[in-house]
């Protein structure tokens, strides 16, 4: 993922959102020109119906793709973002040095909080208040709530009605970008848009909701920055670092933490994952695995190392899902005794919820509970690290 030469970022707004919303991140990004691309129906364009198809995104933008440039989408804005580079390539135009996707679920994953769109109107403003950060006056404001509800309505079925159809991941990198604060839309979720593409995939999580475009433009034009220029920084407190790649390239990205930060190393087959928080942390516990690292079908997850109840809950998932939650459980007990630097019996570290999406702490081991366990989808492995952090902001690097 070399650093892009593009000056220049066109963006794509969320639902019911319009050009003012990349306001600030306009004034933080002073070295990139920021392009808000206004969808019909908001702000300026307000007496035009709020229709919008991707065919017709990509014919605004297909002038400006013979220089280098970004693409920048927000929650909808993202899907729409996707879908466009997709369009670009199929017209055979230049696609962006940078896809950057902040707050959105991947393309090929259901969006849950679009069937909100079929509710009537107070219910509907009700969920898109308290799972996506709209304006709070939407409640109460009579006029907001007319002018804003075709726009709604609009967006949300656009959303609720797209199809994903399969085609091959696309050639620019992604940078993803999750809150910190999101419910509706995590860190966890995201990880999904690595599968998307064959360039490389970032992930950098920030303080904020679902909205932090428009919250914390500053946080995220620094973190857009350093992204442009390949500035590599050490990690902050309550940040994780973490890389992802082939074995033989991790030495490198190790030197960069030698004697300056906490690291940890995981292999499984040819991928390695890194993992680096601030220097004056304790240590901290890495584990990746395969499926095939934990046996065959007659030994569904390495149980030797799960307590009791552990196994109930797995004897007690489907089918399906029995291998999936012995790689999690076994790649957190794992993780949790390489942080505590001890040999004892991983058993003793139990976990009361194998399906909680995490992060997970250890009961019934007072000395244990100092870690939490983040995990992460890697494709065909499942990884998980044990950090000191009760909230953490990731930042994932993936080789292409």
């Amino acid at each position: 993922m070399d650093p892009p030469s593009a000056r220049t970022m066109f963006c794509l707004p969320y639902a019911g959102g319009g050009a003012s919303a990349y306001a600030g991140l306009r004034r933080a990004l002073a070295d990139l020109t920021v392009v808000p691309v206004q969808l019909p129906g908001r702000e300026n364009r307000i007496a035009e119906p709020p229709e919008f198809t991707v065919t017709g995104i990509a014919d605004d933008l297909a002038p400006a793709t013979a220089e280098p440039y970004v693409l920048y989408g927000h929650s909808m804005g993202a899907r729409l973002a996707f879908d466009v580079v997709r369009e670009l390539r199929r017209r055979g135009l230049r696609q962006p040095s940078r896809l950057y996707v902040g707050g959105a679920h991947p393309p090929d994953r259901r969006v849950p909080l679009a069937a909100a769109v079929e509710l009537p109107d107070d219910a509907f403003i009700d969920q898109l208040v308290r799972r996506s950060d709209a304006l709070p006056e939407l409640k109460h404001l009579h006029e907001l709530r007319e002018l804003m509800m075709p726009v709604l309505r609009a967006d949300f079925t656009w959303i609720k009605n797209h199809t994903f159809v399969p085609e091959p991941p696309i050639d620019s990198p992604i940078v993803a970008f999750a809150g910190l604060d999101d419910g509706e839309v995590g860190a966890a979720d995201m990880l999904g848009w690595a599968r998307h593409t064959t360039a490389g995939f970032r992930l950098r999580t920030l303080r904020g909701g679902h909205l932090f475009v428009r919250d914390r433009p500053a946080e995220l034009a620094a973190l857009i920055a350093a992204d442009l220029t390949a500035e590599h920084t050490l990690p902050e407190p309550d940040e994780l670092q973490l890389w992802a790649g082939r074995r033989a390239d991790h030495e490198t990205v190790l030197r960069r933490y030698a004697g300056r930060a906490t690291a940890g190393t995981s292999h499984a087959g040819d991928l390695t994952l890194v993992a680096a928080i601030g220097a004056h942390e304790p240590r901290i516990g890495v584990s990746v695995l395969q499926a095939r690292d934990l046996g065959g079908p007659d030994r569904p997850g390495g149980l030797a190392e799960l307590s009791a109840d552990e196994r109930e809950q797995i004897e007690d998932a489907a089918e399906e899902d029995r291998r999936w939650l012995a790689l999690r459980a076994v790649a957190a007990k794992r993780a949790l005794m390489a942080a505590a630097g001890r040999g004892g019996d991983p058993a003793a570290a139990g976990f009361p919820d194998l399906t909680d999406p995490g992060p997970w702490r250890a009961h019934d081991e007072p000395e244990l509970a100092r870690w939490q366990v983040v995990h992460l989808s890697l494709g065909e492995a499942v990884a998980a690290v044990a950090v000191p952090y009760d909230r953490v902001r990731l930042s994932f690097d993936m080789a292409g």
